[in-house]
């Protein structure tokens, strides 16, 4: 058995585990929550928190609050519309060239704002053989579709042999060109990015073949000593990495955070590439920044981060209708060629455009 399985096995799963680390109120209250959303904390996470702050932004991110039982009436259980878009079981098909295949609905941690808590929760089943091959079967009948995102859940949290069923079978697809994996194992568990795992990776990437992996840390200090090494891994192996995640309140909602996260990032060669409104997920509420803060919290970063670090600040829209981007507003149009331009550092500056 492998270091990242023994870890597995010795996650914080029940509310007497946690209550080891931290006094815990209203028992039944919590046991309410994990009824609809289970726990699980790594080891690794847990040497991160700080216990003696109960707002310690990772203790917020995986601890279960009774907060996730008051309920509002814009939150739904399906956010982002998978199932509107799912043509197939453990399909989404929601933009044209590209599909989410759900390889599994278990994670190492549990996150408590997650957007498909409704399925990873719940402990609801992953795809059969049967649906693995209707899956491929679907894509062949897609030519369009060139790129394939493995998501859940966390794929990574399958075995070796399981991944390379996966991988075997989409690069049996002659037009999927890109397989993208959506992983946080590199943040709760960077044991599980073995060596074993890195020559999979190498098997099945390519020059024009790609492997990218976009993982998902949300607070600089989740970036310690063996994450580094586990992102330098896939990095050296040629795989691209990049980050995103929600904002959330009481945990990086402060530019000073954001612009210490994405420097950190893109120091360890992981690039900045979205950061979500947190979707309508049933009991997140409280977790959630309202959008104009977001997008006044975007301008402050604008000029101030590197924009090889800066993401793109976006909502996914509810019912399947897809990403959009949400923005402060720069530029206001004042003739046919004349527009007032605000700069990064505040100022209006007329632009004129040449006329033909």
């Amino acid at each position: 058995m492998q270091q990242w399985q023994i870890e597995l096995q010795n996650c914080v799963r029940t509310v007497d585990e946690l209550e080891q680390y931290l006094s815990i109120e209203n028992k039944d209250r919590v046991r309410e929550v994990l009824a609809n959303m289970r726990l699980s904390i790594t080891p690794h996470t847990l040497n991160l928190i700080d216990f003696k702050n109960p707002n310690d932004p990772i203790l917020l991110m995986c601890v279960p609050s009774d907060k996730e039982l008051r309920f509002s009436p814009e939150e739904r259980v399906d956010p982002i519309g998978d199932e509107a878009k799912s043509p197939i079981p453990f399909l989404t098909h929601r933009y044209p060239d590209r599909v989410l295949v759900y390889a599994t609905f278990f994670c190492s941690l549990f996150c408590r704002f997650c957007f498909r808590r409704t399925k990873t929760g719940e402990a609801t089943p992953g795809p059969s053989v049967e649906d693995r091959d209707r899956i491929v079967q679907y894509l062949e009948k897609h030519p369009e579709v060139d790129e394939v995102i493995l998501t859940g859940g966390d794929p990574l949290t399958l075995l070796d042999d399981q991944l390379e069923d996966w991988f075997s079978r989409l690069r049996s697809v002659p037009t999927v060109s890109r397989i993208r994996v959506h992983t946080r194992v590199p943040v709760n568990l960077p044991s599980r990015i073995t060596n074993s795992l890195i020559e999979m990776f190498r098997r099945y990437s390519d020059a024009t073949h790609p492997i990218y992996i976009v993982t998902h840390f949300n607070h600089p200090r989740e970036i310690a000593a063996e994450n580094i090494e586990a992102i330098a891994k896939l990095v050296d192996a040629g795989i691209v990495v990049r980050n995103q995640g929600p904002l959330l309140r009481g945990v990086n909602d402060d530019p000073v955070i954001l612009e210490m996260l994405f420097k950190k990032l893109a120091n360890i060669r992981v690039v900045p590439y979205y950061l979500h409104q947190l979707d309508l997920a049933k009991g997140t509420n409280h977790f959630r920044v309202p959008i104009e803060r977001g997008i006044e919290i975007m301008r402050e970063l604008q000029g101030q981060v590197t924009g090889i670090a800066l993401p793109r600040y976006v909502v996914d829209l509810p019912g399947g209708k897809g990403k959009v981007p949400l923005m402060h507003r720069y530029t206001q149009k004042q003739t046919d060629s004349n527009y007032t331009i605000e700069s990064p550092f505040g100022e209006c500056v007329e632009y004129h455009e040449p006329n033909d």
